[in-house]
């Protein structure tokens, strides 16, 4: 049996207040956000993706495994060391539920961290914190952080090794409003 090299991630756990419903479930055409992502990890050759918040019909209708965040509203920082505990890949590919063009070319080119890196983190006119691939052996170092009282990833990788990975901003284009579709 292979094991697999990378575990998936897919972040629904906000509000979506702004939006006005969930997000993981708005449409482009006639895909649903949620679909579309786990579609393009699954291209990129992740097997296993675990969707972090949402819901149990969501994860069963796309074949994800559902989890929660083990310290309910600590934000995205509780949600990914959560999946990092989930997760038995060396690397953890997160992408937040509202970007639904992201394609397998990102998602394999952002996954693929070099040696020298803990984790890589897409950018395109900023750091996106949420998409990102994490060497899952930094786990101890961010616990300690979340255990200190940090709640700001950014701020959580101070002492890693990051790697910023340019890509195009037309596959990490953020929807955060009904207008940004």
């Amino acid at each position: 049996m292979t094991e697999n090299l990378v575990t998936g991630a897919i972040f629904a756990g906000g509000e979506s207040s702004r939006f006005g419903s969930p997000k993981i479930n708005a449409f482009v055409g006639d895909e649903e956000f949620g679909f579309r992502i786990a579609r393009s990890m699954r291209q990129s050759g992740v097997d296993k993706i675990l969707l972090v918040g949402g819901s149990e019909v969501d994860a069963s209708r796309w074949n994800l495994t559902l989890i929660f965040d083990e310290v309910a509203g600590s934000g995205p920082f509780a949600g990914l060391l959560a999946a990092m505990h989930m997760s038995d890949s060396p690397i953890l590919l997160t992408l937040p539920c509202d970007v639904p063009w992201i394609d397998s070319e990102s998602c394999r080119r952002l996954s693929t961290i070099d040696a020298k890196f803990d984790v890589q983190v897409a950018i395109t006119d900023s750091p996106q914190w949420l998409c990102s691939a994490w060497r899952t052996s930094a786990i101890q170092h961010l616990e300690q952080h979340f255990a200190s009282g940090e709640r700001a990833i950014h701020r959580a990788v101070i002492g890693l090794n990051v790697n910023y990975l340019q890509l195009p901003h037309v596959f990490l284009r953020n929807v955060n409003t009904p207008e940004d579709l």
